[in-house]
């Protein structure tokens, strides 16, 4: 039985624990930069594209390291996709905090509701936005790339969820080990997006047919 016959996560949690092991101070780097490089919230989508590309660099064969120049082309290439993409969950999720306040001062049902249904596309949109800015970083055009995001959610919703809850817990605990957040999130995190999506990916190939003389 091979890695991709096993659940998707767990495969995926092998693969990227071995990868991190392997490339760890790329990993480390690729994290410290990105933290540095979101610190003004509109350069989330930029920074992303740009520590996705970083983890591409380093599991292309053709790379001992991180392509330097080619993360700084992807990311000069696809800046104002990203950030428009990367504004999006932003958007949502404020505006769901907005109404979830007017809520708990005036006690109105509908705006509970409208920050129920913000909240809830927020987190759909940062779901979407996963293997969305991946196919930025692999060189995909914005509309290839939003189509293909959608698509592959939807197609994939639980494993999506799946792929949120882990990186939300992976947020939680390197938080709470204050410096890892900055040292170890980024790198681990997306090189296990990466990882993730690549192993689905696989399993969706479907197996070649055998073809029967007559």
């Amino acid at each position: 039985m091979t890695e991709t016959n096993l659940d998707p996560m767990y495969a995926s949690i092998k693969r990227t624990g071995r990868f991190v092991w392997e490339h760890l101070v790329s990993i480390v780097s690729i994290s410290v930069v990105w933290f540095l490089a979101s610190l003004p919230i509109v350069t989330v989508g930029p920074a992303t594209v740009g520590a996705y590309r970083a983890v591409l660099s380093l599991r292309d064969d053709d790379h001992a390291g991180i392509d330097r120049g080619g993360v700084w082309a992807t990311v000069r290439q696809q800046a104002v996709h990203a950030t428009l993409l990367g504004f999006v969950p932003l958007v949502l999720f404020v505006i769901a905090g907005n109404y979830v306040l007017a809520y708990l001062a005036s006690g109105t049902v509908a705006a509970g509701l409208l920050g129920l249904c913000c909240a809830y596309a927020g987190l759909y949109a940062s779901l979407v936005s996963v293997p969305t800015l991946l196919g930025l970083a692999a060189g995909k055009s914005a509309p290839s790339a939003l189509t293909d995001g959608v698509l592959w959610t939807a197609r994939h919703a639980v494993g999506a969820v799946a792929l949120g809850v882990v990186t939300g817990v992976l947020f939680v605990i390197t938080s709470l080990l204050t410096v890892a957040v900055a040292l170890l999130f980024a790198g681990v995190a997306f090189a296990l997006h990466v990882e993730f999506i690549s192993v689905v990916s696989e399993t969706d190939t479907p197996a070649p047919t055998a073809v029967v003389d007559r």
